[in-house]
């Protein structure tokens, strides 16, 4: 049963107390506000308390030399990067302090989301007198000595002679059963300035770190130095979080709600807005990520930005921070959390990248970071941008070529979010269409509700990916070891940092990009020409002089076919917007028919008329030694051009038998013959694919 802290109402209730403006030590306002908490909640913190009272009543024995086992370095750490102790040993060595009184916070994400009435999966604890890793040794032998307590309780009453070995038997499994800490080391050069601890316990992930004081750095470092104190205050700490909706704290010893900035309830409740406790500029420079966590909670909580926070992260100081200072996996894996997850709306957020001109910094290009390992390639940057020429080679080109190439960029990034806009329309179409596609072939008895018989879908999160850095698919650079590659895959591969199979994806999807957007150019062509002629709301378009080209396009894409169609229809409608514009065309085609609908109708036909919805997984009606076989041909490259043959004679013949097939093969094969009596294999191999296409 959920368990309520505070008013049982959910209302909150007035202050309990206000600080004074002229006090001597500054107080939180406190608030009796309603938490829900879960049961595993209410056992977990009644265990962190219980183990800080018996730590403070000096009733825990703690192991000053641990075993590795139950204490280990976690994500590249070792016991040398840990803060360490007075006598110069590493902190999760040291045990900790004798302390009157521990207080135990909560802090961050955990209260946002319990008073936004929201699940929380994971805790950070905060301490004010100790540092995270010696709390968390605190909880362990205090779990390890109730365990084992409990387990000799329960077997003091037996008088067998094997009791005692089995007591001790009982008490070394539960040392083994006992939660283990992990410890994660402070990396200030790359802003994360605080040594956790990391716990599981109740099936809760707990972080366990110290209030953050305020750190004193030399001059041109974010390292603090050795003046930095290494326990600050609840006020130090809530001051330098990110945001005031993530500064308030939960006291568990008092189940209080701490607002030490003051105005954190205010801004997650009532103004709901992303305010940062001091000033931005500062908070930014403090953590030049922050400026990204922004928009993802902005947009992940409908809430709004706060003026100066924008005015702040529209500085080229932060953009020059987030660029070279914050490690590409914390952005990429930020951006992650706009595309996907729990209150995504990745169209928002990337759109809000655009608009505070961070796109730049976000999505960079190649030798535009440290580290980047494309930084001394020493090739330039060369395509066009919307039939733009492009040329820069950073480092080696002069400052008006730099802000040329600049101005480029700004107009690739200012369509980035046009095409963004279109996007919607063209999802409801597509979406509508599925259904009904989806409906008809129920009624109709041909598919069941089983979703692998369903047709193909898009993926949204790379969708919209794709359509953001869709203006740069063009541009192409040599890399270290001088081969051509996509500007647009560096920035997902190097940039993000994104898993291979992303990288894979959208190289595939946007290098079939512009094929895919001139067929439904041409499409569209067809839609207006039969409706000016036929005078109907309704047009029944069929693909099939252009099945083979469709079936090949496919082929190709495979299983992200859908999300390249909806990517090309962004682009192509966009291209007709441009050229609408400019006054390029004698005539607006848009009016004529939606703008949506070339799409729609391609996906309607090939799902429907044209059945080449996972055409790719068709299988050869002749594997390579049947081909040997039958056509009397030796091993060797010749074998793929015939399997090419096959597979597009396949995608033309969708119910060809096997022995047509092989007549077909035959033919192609005495083709080629009398066309090499006369030029070469190759030249006959590209009168074919010359061919093939004449006929599309």
């Amino acid at each position: 049963m959920d368990t309520f802290r505070g008013d049982q109402d959910g209302m909150i209730s007035s202050y309990d107390s206000t600080a004074e403006n002229n006090s001597s030590e500054r107080q939180p306002h406190l608030r009796n506000v309603s938490l829900r908490l879960t049961p595993e909640e209410e056992l977990l913190f009644e265990l962190l308390v219980n183990a800080a009272e018996a730590h403070e009543q000096g009733k825990l024995t703690i192991d000053p030399n641990p075993p590795q086992q139950s204490v280990s370095a976690r994500g590249g750490f070792t016991k040398a990067d840990s803060v360490l102790g007075e006598d110069g040993s590493a902190s999760w060595l040291s045990p900790p302090p004798k302390v009157d009184r521990i207080e135990i916070r909560i802090a961050g994400g955990w209260v946002r989301d319990k008073l936004l009435n929201q699940h929380s999966s994971d805790v950070d604890v905060a301490l004010d007198c100790m540092m995270g890793v010696q709390f968390a040794r605190i909880v362990q032998s205090y779990i390890a000595q109730q365990s084992q307590a409990m387990e000799e309780e329960s077997l003091i009453a037996e008088e067998s002679d094997g009791a005692e070995g089995a007591v001790n038997g009982k008490s070394k499994k539960s040392q083994n059963k006992q939660p283990k800490i992990g410890v994660i080391g402070a990396n200030p050069s790359q802003s994360k300035h605080l040594e956790t601890a990391t716990m599981n316990i109740h099936g809760i992930d707990i972080d366990f770190v110290n209030l953050r004081a305020e750190e004193v750095y030399e001059e041109n470092s974010r390292i603090p130095t050795s003046q930095t104190r290494n326990f600050g205050t609840p006020l130090e700490d809530a001051l330098r979080r990110d945001f005031t909706i993530n500064s308030l704290f939960y006291n568990i010893r008092t189940h209080k709600v701490e607002d030490w900035t003051g105005r954190g309830l205010d801004d997650l409740l009532e103004h709901r807005r992303i305010v940062t406790p001091v000033d931005a500029h500062e908070t930014f420079h403090d953590d030049p990520l922050r400026v990204l966590r922004a928009i993802r909670f902005c947009v992940r909580l409908n809430f709004s930005l706060d003026d100066n926070l924008k005015e702040a992260a529209m500085s080229k100081r932060v953009h020059h921070s987030l660029h070279v200072k914050v490690s590409r996996e914390r952005v990429g894996k930020e951006l992650e959390g706009m595309l996907s997850g729990k209150g995504a709306r990745p169209r928002y957020a990337l759109d809000m990248i655009a608009d505070l001109h961070l796109a730049g910094s976000v999505f960079c290009f190649p030798g535009s970071f440290p580290g980047d390992h494309d930084f001394l390639a020493g090739g330039p940057v060369t395509g066009h941008i919307l039939g733009v020429p492009y040329h820069c080679c950073l480092g080696k080109d002069g400052p008006e070529a730099v802000e040329l190439a600049a101005r480029h960029r700004a107009m690739g990034w200012s369509e980035s979010s046009a095409l963004l806009a279109v996007l919607p329309k063209i999802l409801e179409g597509y979406y509508h269409m599925r259904e009904s596609i989806i409906r008809e072939r129920r009624e109709s008895g041909e598919v069941a509700i089983d979703t692998s018989t369903l047709p193909s879908d898009v993926d949204e999160r790379l969708l919209y990916l794709c359509v953001f850095i869709l203006p740069f698919h063009n541009l192409s650079f040599p890399d270290a070891k001088g081969r051509d590659s996509s500007v647009t895959a560096h920035m997902i591969k190097e940039s993000l940092k994104f898993a291979t199979r992303d990288i894979q994806a959208v190289s595939i999807i946007l290098n079939q990009i512009d094929e895919l957007a001139s067929l439904l150019t041409t499409i569209r062509r067809q839609l207006e020409s039969q409706q000016h002629q036929e005078g109907q709301n309704t047009i029944d378009l069929t693909l099939t002089p252009c099945r083979l080209r469709t079936g090949l396009l496919i082929r190709s894409l495979k299983g992200h076919w859908v999300t390249c169609l909806l990517a090309s229809a962004a682009w192509e409608i966009r291209s007709m917007e441009r050229a609408n514009a400019e006054g390029s065309t004698p005539e607006n085609p848009l009016q004529a028919i939606p703008a949506e609908q070339p799409s729609l109708e391609f996906y309607r036909s090939v799902v429907q008329d044209l059945a080449l919805d996972e055409c790719w997984r068709i299988r050869p009606l002749l594997n390579g030694k049947e081909i040997i076989s039958e056509l009397q041909i030796p091993r060797g490259p010749t074998v793929g051009i015939y399997i090419e043959d096959q597979l597009q004679w396949m995608l033309l013949n969708p119910k060809g038998t096997r022995e047509e097939c092989v007549t077909h093969l035959r033919e192609r094969k005495r083709d080629r013959e009398l066309e090499s009596s006369s030029g070469s294999v190759a030249d006959a191999e590209e009168d074919h694919k010359r061919h093939c296409v004449e006929n599309i």
